[in-house]
Formats: C-alpha cells, sequence, structure tokens
C-alpha cells in the first residue's frame, strides 16, 4: 500500500548524530512545487542549511541523500538518487549521483530526502525499516571493504534483500576522492566531489534501508502511454543500440571518432586503444550485462579474469574507468578490471583517483618526485604495478605521497610544488573527466562552467554533434551554433540549454544515457523534456509545461551557482587548466596539434552568461536573473553578503 497516491512519500527523514536525534517533517509545496526532488531539493536545503562557515568537514556539513522524484514508480530508468553536501574537494557545492535501487527503497520506507548532521563520536550505522528508525553501533565494520561492509549488514539484519550505502576505507580516511556505495562495491557510486570523506568524518559507517509501502501513480494509464512512446522512441534510435551491446564502456569509439582519449594526464588526444576496445572487453571478459532499475538499455557490465596474474578478479567497469586509465598510460583490459576492483571495494571515486595518480605519474617523469618521495614505487605511465599500488596506497593513507595526494590534484600540487601545479588538470578542485576538450570549445567551456568541478555529466556537452544548421539557427539564432570546430554563435546558448536540460534528469532521478543522449536532437528534445514531463506529471498528479520543466532545471542550476558565489567563486574559477590552452594536443588524430582557443573560450562564456543574466565581468548572479526565477530569498542573501552584481549586459 502506498503512503501517498502521488510519487511522493511526503516526509523528510532527519538525523543527528551528534546528539542521536532522529526526527521526520513534512516535505511541502514549497520545496516540491519549485524544485521537483532529487538534486533540486538537495541542492536548496544544502544551500539554506550549510552557509560558507561551516567548513566540509564540520559537523554541521550537511550529507543530503534525495532521490529523484520518479524514482520507485516504474518509469524507465527512473533509478537516480543524488547525495549532497559541501565538498571538501572544492569546497562548493558538492554531489553525486547513482543508478542503484537505495534510494527507491527508501521511498518506500516512506521518506523523500535523508539530512544527516553531526559526527556520532564512535561509528555508528543508521538502520531504517519504515517508520522504525535507528543509530547501531558498527565499530566491528569499520576497516571493512564496500563488499563485505553489504554483506555483514545483510547477515546482521537478517534481511537478504536489504539496501545499502556505504562507504570503505577510503571514507573512513577522509580521502577527498572517497565515494559511497549502494548494495556493496559493484551496483552503484555516487562518486564525485568526496561525499565519502564527508560520510567518514560524520563516524557513518552505512545505511541499511529496508521500505515495504509502494511509491504511488496518479494517472496509471498516462504513464503507460508514455512508456509506450519511449519504447518506440528508443527502438527506432541507434544511439541505444551502442548501449545495449557495451555497456557505457561504447564511449571509446566516441573518443576514437574526435581523438580526445586525455591519454598520459591528458598530453595525447590520439593513443594506443585497440585492447581496450569495448569488443574486447565483451568477448573475452564479460560475464553480465544487466540494467538499473527499470531501465530496458541494460548497460551495466561485469568482468571477469580468467587467466594471469588477475585471474578470478572480477568488478563493475564504466567507460571512465578505461578513460581514467589510459590517463595513466594504462592500455591492458586486465589492468583496468583490477583497478576498478580495488577503487570500488575500497571506495574510491575512480575519475578523481585516475587523474591523481596520472598527475603523480607526471611529476615522476618530470623529475619533481623521485623514487625517494615514492617510496620506491616507479611512477612511470603504464606501470601497472605502480598504478595499482598507488591506489591502493591512497586509499589506506600509506606513506606520505598517499596521503598528500589523499587530498586531491589541486592541494597535491600546492604540498609538491617545483612547477607541479600546471600538471594538476582540475577545475574548481575537481579533477577532469571524460574527453580532452581541445578542438571542441563547448566542452571546454562547459567544463569551466559546471557547478562541482570539471563534469561533463552537467551538461551532456555534445548537442552540437547532432544538431542541424537549420535546427541552431531556430534554437540558438545562428547556424554556427551546430560547427563543432569553428563555430561561435549560439553555443554559449546552447550550453546553457544543455544543463538546464540535463539537470531535469537528476530532479526527476532519470539516467542521462537513457534520456540524454540520442541520434538527434527531436529525438533528445522528446525523451528528455517531452516526456519526461509526461511521465512527471502522471506520476504526481501536477500539469506542468515542458518549459516550467525547463525552468525548474535552471532554476536548480542558479541555486547552485548562488551558492559557489557566496563560497567565494568569481568568473575566474570559471576556467580550465592552462595546458588546454597552451599546449597543442599530441598523437595526430582528428584533434591532433589543436588547443583551445582563449578567445573563442572567453566569447562562448560571455554569451553564456548573457543568457543565464550572471554578470559577464564578475561571473556572478543579478537579482534580475534570480528573481525570475523566483529565488528572491537567495538573491537578498547574495546582497546581503556583497555577492550579488547588478550587470546583465556585456560591456
Amino acid at each position: 500500500m502506498a503512503l501517498s497516491k502521488n510519487c511522493y512519500a511526503g516526509r523528510i527523514l532527519r538525523v543527528d548524530l551528534t546528539s542521536g536525534s532522529i526526527t521526520t517533517e513534512e516535505l511541502g509545496p514549497g520545496l516540491i512545487d519549485p524544485l521537483i526532488g532529487g538534486r533540486g531539493v538537495a541542492s536548496k536545503m544544502l544551500y539554506d542549511e550549510v552557509p560558507p562557515e561551516v567548513a566540509p568537514f564540520d559537523p554541521e556539513n550537511r550529507l543530503i541523500f534525495a532521490p529523484g522524484a520518479l524514482h520507485g514508480t516504474g518509469v524507465p530508468a527512473a533509478s537516480r538518487t543524488t547525495v549532497t553536501c559541501r565538498s571538501p574537494l572544492t569546497e562548493m557545492h558538492g554531489d553525486g549521483h547513482s543508478g542503484a535501487q537505495w534510494g527507491g527503497e527508501l521511498k518506500r520506507a516512506g521518506y523523500d530526502v535523508l539530512v544527516i548532521r553531526g559526527r556520532a563520536n564512535r561509528p555508528v550505522f543508521l538502520s531504517i525499516d519504515n517508520d522504525r528508525v535507528e543509530l547501531v553501533e558498527a565499530g566491528n565494520l569499520w576497516g571493512m571493504l564496500t563488499s563485505q561492509t553489504h554483506a555483514a549488514l545483510r547477515d546482521r539484519c537478517g534481511i537478504p534483500d536489504l539496501h545499502t550505502v556505504c562507504i570503505g576505507p577510503a571514507g573512513e580516511n577522509r580521502v577527498f576522492m572517497a565515494a559511497i556505495f549502494h548494495n556493496g562495491a559493484d551496483k552503484g557510486t555516487s562518486a564525485r566531489c568526496g561525499l565519502g570523506a564527508v560520510m567518514g568524518a560524520k563516524n557513518l559507517k552505512a545505511i541499511a534501508t529496508r521500505g515495504t509501502h509502494d511509491v504511488g501513480v496518479v494517472d496509471i494509464e498516462a504513464l503507460k502511454a508514455a512508456y509506450q512512446e519511449y519504447v518506440a522512441i528508443i527502438n527506432v534510435d541507434p544511439h541505444p543500440v551502442g548501449g545495449t551491446r557495451y555497456g557505457t564502456c561504447r564511449f571509446m569509439y566516441h573518443r576514437i571518432k574526435f581523438g580526445i582519449h586525455g591519454a598520459e594526464n591528458w598530453n595525447y588526444g590520439e593513443y594506443p586503444w585497440e585492447k581496450l576496445d569495448p569488443e574486447v572487453f565483451r568477448s573475452d571478459y564479460q560475464i553480465k550485462a544487466a540494467a538499473c532499475v527499470a531501465c530496458p538499455i541494460r548497460c551495466r557490465r561485469d568482468y571477469r579474469v580468467v587467466s594471469g596474474p588477475f585471474a578470478g578478479t572480477t568488478a563493475k567497469v564504466e567507460w571512465e574507468t578505461i578513460a581514467r586509465s589510459m590517463t595513466c598510460g594504462i592500455q591492458e583490459p586486465e589492468a583496468v578490471i583490477a583497478w576498478s576492483n580495488i577503487c570500488n571495494h575500497y571506495g574510491l571515486d575512480i575519475e578523481g583517483t585516475g587523474d591523481t595518480v596520472a598527475f603523480a605519474m607526471e611529476c615522476f617523469e618530470k623529475g619533481i618526485l623521485t623514487p625517494n618521495d615514492t617510496d620506491g614505487l616507479v611512477l612511470k605511465f603504464g606501470n601497472v604495478a605502480a598504478f595499482l599500488e598507488l591506489t591502493r596506497r591512497i586509499a589506506v593513507g600509506q606513506g606520505h605521497l598517499a596521503q598528500t595526494l589523499a587530498r586531491g590534484t589541486q592541494r597535491a600540487a600546492a604540498q609538491i610544488g617545483q612547477g607541479s601545479e600546471r600538471f594538476a588538470m582540475h577545475v574548481k578542485g575537481g579533477e577532469m573527466t571524460a574527453g580532452d576538450p581541445r578542438g571542441m570549445p563547448v566542452r571546454a567551456v562547459s567544463y569551466a562552467t559546471s557547478t562541482r568541478g570539471s563534469d561533463h555529466l552537467r551538461s551532456n556537452p555534445y548537442i552540437e554533434e547532432i544538431m542541424k544548421p537549420d535546427e541552431a539557427l531556430t534554437w540558438w539564432g545562428s547556424e554556427e551554433a551546430a560547427d563543432i570546430a569553428n563555430g561561435l554563435k549560439g553555443k554559449g546558448r546552447m550550453l546553457k540549454f544543455s544543463e538546464d536540460l540535463v539537470t531535469i534528469g537528476d530532479i526527476l532521478g532519470l539516467c542521462k544515457f537513457a534520456f540524454y543522449r540520442s541520434a538527434t536532437f527531436p529525438w533528445l528534445y522528446q525523451k528528455g523534456v517531452a516526456l519526461a514531463t509526461r511521465f512527471y506529471n502522471a506520476c504526481s498528479g501536477r500539469n506542468l509545461s515542458e518549459a516550467e520543466m525547463l525552468t525548474a532545471g535552471e532554476r536548480v542550476w542558479n541555486i547552485e551557482k548562488a551558492y559557489n558565489t557566496r563560497c567565494g567563486a568569481t568568473r575566474a574559477d570559471d576556467s580550465i587548466p592552462e595546458r588546454f590552452f597552451q599546449e597543442p594536443l599530441k598523437g595526430g588524430g582528428p584533434s591532433g596539434g589543436t588547443v583551445v582557443d582563449r578567445d573563442k573560450f572567453e566569447a562562448i562564456l560571455d554569451e553564456y552568461y548573457k543568457d543565464r543574466k550572471f554578470d559577464p565581468q564578475t561571473g556572478r548572479p543579478t537579482r534580475e536573473g534570480l528573481e525570475r526565477l523566483g529565488l528572491q530569498e537567495i538573491a537578498d542573501d547574495l546582497q546581503a553578503r556583497g555577492k550579488l552584481s547588478r550587470v546583465t549586459e556585456s560591456p
């Protein structure tokens, strides 16, 4: 039986680890109406409850778990949960998203949002069993790997289908790249921004959850009709086919097409890739193809090494695992699987860890680090043993170098010095992600404007790859926006739209690969806006228009931008590493020899700011921009802090 007739449970669960207090409150229209759910609600609660005076590891920092509004409804690929806090890595807005069952289980237990504050005086886990919520001593779990923790909790609670989120040793040791893992090591990861470190700082090892209620749906027939249309689109859209065949590893072919691998610490765009071909993983190592909740595309992949030094090693592997292995010069699929196994079990973010190890490797090859600094590790690109061992050491804090790197590339470079700052590849303190931006101006700017550090998933910056010139003229006012390398006009407007578009997925809990990647722009819009809105209306009983749904995405983005502004961010923080501006991409290939044109970058950023109604001089929000989105209180707060700009037009 559902607690509510619509897709909301209607309650917020609050846990104070310091006092042991556990309370509930209503999730009312003040949050639902403008922000929908998931990332939207979490971002607003972070803004309201964690001012810049609260440091990331301060007990008053909040750890906010918010399943998307459609999680648990049966909407295809509605499986995403947002976890939000002030990030230790960027010291700004931080969040991570995972496709797993835990978020739906939280809603079935009766809660749309879980807010954790304080710090326990000893290791604990939180047990949620419908209305029965308690903090339980967890000293025997401390030190366990993520997989061990999940198994131990199922045994301890006596619930075979128990769902959990937990941290591994990396989170316990407050490694800034520590992640939060869902149902053990290989089911889902809230990876970016050091969320696991904040959980570890709170002495919270895990959250064990069971719910037996249903998540409501108001209009079943409307849900079925939208579902049928969604299936009809993905049956003719060729883009999902690659995901079904290869999982997210299929993005190797995209990086090959444009020559943007980012290999050897973002030096090489073209790089030997044949051993890492998705077909090799599929044919030689795949043991299971699976799906997140209710997803028809099935892009999750588990692999096993059957022979050699890593025989018997299994791991869930995503595209970024392969990409960041190449960033470290690794070309052997067995090493990729072994590395994923280490990161997933010890509780590390693949992207942040890979870039951090690559930074150390370049420092070693440049002579900045010596074997004396590395405790004997030969940190050369492609050295598999060093690659794996340094990753493990970072997780457990073994050795001076590992402890230095555990704070991320930006801080590690500041400590190491000797010009190493040039090799620290990050945006706002968050390590790089996805593909090299040289030769692709919008991708470069999208990394810079992301509200949680470098992140392709904050915008999926590929619309220009599928948009026709006449479509670009209609939507962005210029055919140039469809020209990947040479176009300029309209690209800032396109980026702003793309950011708002994918934010819809995060507030609803929809997978970006299932809804926000397509072979044509009309299919992308139909899935990501039109059908997303119809699904939400059917499940919630509301009657939002497509324009209102896009505005909700824009509103959430502005809240996060305001949060970062309040923490001190300016236009100077909306940039990318100097390497991309100054050093031509090595390796030949389609993008070989290119750099990011600084003038073009700044012009796109100007247009983007203008369309967002940010001040192009400072990069800060304006009252006009915030109030048109109903964010007057945030405008007042920024003004009181001297952080609000008035200018909306470029000089």
